[in-house]
């Protein structure tokens, strides 16, 4: 805990002067968060261990016309958290750290995410096409929610930061269409990837996506609506390993003001077919999120959510799983561009197997630091 602390505060210092360098068309951007969470046993084989994780982000995006961007985002971590040691099918920390930037999907690529250009095309008014190509990160385009999508700002547990079911691929090659017309959209997403179990003679894989959504403004606040479907081909094992299956599934991400600016709440429900050998082929999830304006700090958040999700009958070892997730985020200060948060979180999580000895549960009990430029 402590080497941790003294890496954070040498990593975190010189923040203050690379800040901001940014002119009409060129903008530099990133983040230095610094997570250390605590894993306390509830249940089965689960162990008392704590670790720690620091990574900074990296953006840079050029401009150089109003319809045209060149993009890039680059992370740089220390240490895999509880990553290494998890007990659980899902990560109580969804950031991408060291094992995840090392040879990036099988490329002998580190540290770069995304590299890609973006061309919009104003066809009316309120109404375009944009197309984006290259190095790109779908959930950018599919299952977004202004509640529940960003690890290092809301909820950290994968189960509430987006839908698990789905796959979704990133930091790949491909491409992806977004057409706009007011309040509605319709995102296209199509990326080539490659699936992590080694054993397999073809581990490429291609992946589609299409999400459609529309904006809703209420008299109690704005709302987000969106329905999205996915498929592979056929690059997955199946469950009795002579043949490959394609995933495919449906998924809504729903994000709602019940009171404007104050109280909010998200739906999340995901469908996968089971054909292929996956964890999980239902799963839903829903929580509230609350400005701290409440306490007379509108830069604050209190975020609370819940996750269920269900294995397959022909999952021998593993049922469903629960994960319940609360945080509170203070802001430390904003100064310009520079502003820094604390946040401190709380999970439970519980893989319930088959037979009742297998079961596995525990306490993760964390603290987020974040500096954002």
């Amino acid at each position: 805990m402590r080497k941790f602390l003294l890496f954070l505060i040498i990593l975190l210092f010189p923040l203050s002067v690379y800040a901001t360098d940014i002119t009409d068309k060129l903008s530099i951007s990133g983040a230095a968060t610094g997570v250390y969470q605590w894993l306390n046993k509830a249940q089965g084989d689960v162990p008392n261990k704590d670790r720690g994780s620091a990574v900074i982000d990296f953006n840079v995006s050029l401009k150089p016309t109003e319809n045209d961007e060149f993009f890039l985002r680059a992370s740089f971590t220390k240490g895999d958290g509880l990553k290494d040691i998890n007990p659980f099918k899902l990560s109580p920390n969804a950031d991408d750290l060291f094992v995840d930037l090392q040879n990036i999907n099988g490329h002998s690529r580190d540290h770069l995410q995304e590299l890609w250009y973006s061309h919009k095309f104003p066809i009316e008014k309120d109404i375009s096409l944009k197309v984006t190509a290259g190095i790109i990160d779908s959930t950018a385009f599919i299952d977004d929610n202004a509640y529940a999508g960003n690890e290092i700002t809301q909820f950290m547990n994968e189960a509430l930061v987006h839908n698990p079911l789905a796959n979704l691929p990133s930091y790949d090659g491909g491409v992806a269409a977004e057409f706009e017309w007011d309040k509605f959209h319709v995102r296209l997403v199509g990326m080539r990837s490659k699936n992590d179990n080694e054993d397999m003679d073809v581990r490429h894989y291609n992946w589609f996506g299409m999400q459609v959504g529309y904006k809703l403004e209420t008299p109690i606040g704005e709302g987000n609506y969106r329905m999205y479907t996915y498929a592979t081909n056929k690059r997955f094992e199946n469950w009795d390993a002579d043949a490959y299956e394609a995933l495919k599934g449906i998924g809504i991400s729903f994000d709602q003001q019940l009171i404007k600016d104050i109280l909010g709440a998200f739906f999340r429900a995901g469908w996968q077919d089971d054909s292929a050998k996956v964890n999980y082929n239902r799963m839903y999830s829903i929580g509230l999120n609350l400005n701290g304006s409440v306490w007379g700090r509108k830069d604050d958040e209190l975020g609370v959510g819940y996750a269920y999700l269900k294995s397959p009958a022909k999952n021998e070892e593993l049922k469903q799983s629960h994960v319940f997730e609360g945080y509170v985020k203070f802001q430390l200060f904003s100064y310009k561009s520079l502003s820094s948060d604390i946040t401190f979180d709380y999970q439970y999580i519980r893989d319930k197997a088959r037979e009742s000895e297998n079961t596995k549960a525990g306490n993760v009990y964390g603290v987020r630091l974040n500096f954002n430029f």
